[in-house]
């Protein structure tokens, strides 16, 4: 007889979304969004203040949703029975907003006598490829070692993982993370907030080699990632266009393409570098000889030991990042013979911030029995993805 997979109730408030969903294993029953955006388009950002507050407003009516649309409240009364656990975000994030999710999370486990898992933010992020819906009840077998690929609005990282709890961080965004940089770029452009949606928009309308933006950390022998470079220029370039008064139409979809471009070549550029390591655990970087006499056939590439790789964040949802990830999978293939299959959250909605992605990784860690301890349970709002939280 197969193994009785565990329902969660997990909540996320770490940014700017009450989040709040219901999983069992890794399939989705409920996943219920509270967005802010509204409230914090005049400040063209996250106003953390407000975040708090309209958690706070929303997080009870989430959890009410959530667990009507499981089926876990019938003639009005919660069937909490059913639950095994229930799982909340500590961080990484905004500490105001952190604060709602897990404050909330205690409530419930005192009222209803339940353990609490704690959660690491971008962990979940990395695991939202593996994410099914509620009538998908098979886990599809994982091919380890996986590169997990988080780019957002706050994170852009590259994490190897061997196992389930098993991850290396192989290389991270040392300023401005993409979608940051996308946002804020977006912005100087009089785009609103989120700004990196419409971006995409106008992208697909440009000329993406109207003007040539640098290509940053090309010179230095890691895997890390800079954008501050890009939106530096990008808003020079913006400066020098409004006192031409040649910021139309056109320019701005131009420029909106121009960025995208950039922002994903980086990305790409240090994937295929780690693709082309010879050895990932030491975080060897191959030198520009080195890729070049693959490129011309005088080598052969080396064959990583990565067997998927997984995109997720809230940037995995524009396709010119998938389609441009999927390019460097078959360059690389062509190159070494392996072929490594790119996997993505099953809807757009999971590359958002989304709860669900929390019930699903909190899953692997009852698994592992790492319960919390409510009484020591704290927000850590630059929490990593390999750092042990100090609840556990």
């Amino acid at each position: 007889m197969g193994k009785v997979k565990k329902i969660i109730l997990a909540i996320d408030t770490s940014c700017d979304d009450t989040s709040v969903a219901v999983v069992q294993g890794t399939q989705v029953l409920a996943n219920i969004v509270a967005s802010q955006a509204i409230i914090h388009q005049q400040y063209g950002g996250v106003f953390p203040t407000l975040a708090k507050q309209a958690h706070q407003e929303n997080i009870e009516a989430c959890v009410n949703l959530a667990l009507k649309r499981a089926g876990l409240i019938k003639n009005k009364k919660i069937n909490y029975q059913k639950l095994s656990a229930l799982a909340v975000t500590i961080g990484p994030g905004l500490a105001p907003a952190l604060e709602v999710g897990i404050q909330h999370a205690k409530k419930l486990a005192k009222l209803w006598n339940l353990p609490i898992i704690t959660v690491n933010h971008i962990e979940a992020h990395a695991l939202s490829p593996l994410l099914v819906p509620k009538n998908n009840d098979q886990r599809r077998k994982i091919n380890f070692p996986v590169l997990a690929i988080v780019i957002s609005g706050g994170h852009s990282e590259f994490i190897l993982i061997e196992d389930i709890g098993q991850y290396q961080r192989l290389g991270w965004t040392v300023d401005d993370s993409a979608g940051e940089c996308l946002d804020k770029i977006g912005r100087m452009i009089d785009l609103g907030y989120p700004a990196g949606p419409i971006l995409e928009k106008l992208a697909k309308q440009g000329n993406a080699e109207r003007w040539q933006l640098p290509l940053a950390m090309t010179a230095v022998s890691n895997f890390n990632l800079s954008f501050s470079g890009l939106k530096t220029a990008a808003g020079q370039l913006v400066n020098q266009l409004n006192k031409n008064q040649e910021l139309n139409a056109q320019a701005v979809c131009d420029l909106a393409a121009c960025v995208q471009k950039q922002v994903f070549a980086q990305i790409n550029y240090k994937l295929e570098k780690i693709l082309l390591s010879s050895n990932l655990a030491e975080k060897k970087y191959p030198n520009a000889q080195f890729c070049k006499k693959i490129k011309k056939g005088v080598i052969k590439a080396p064959v990583t030991k990565i067997n998927e790789v997984w995109l997720g964040g809230g940037v995995s949802a524009n396709i010119a990042l998938r389609s441009s990830i999927r390019k460097t999978l078959k360059n690389y293939q062509k190159l070494s013979g392996k072929k490594i299959k790119l996997y993505l959250p099953y809807h757009k909605k999971f590359c958002a911030d989304n709860a669900a992605m929390i019930g699903l990784s909190a899953g692997f860690l009852i698994d592992r029995k790492k319960s919390s301890n409510p009484q020591s349970l704290d927000r850590q709002p630059n929490l990593k993805i390999n750092d042990f939280c100090q609840a556990c």
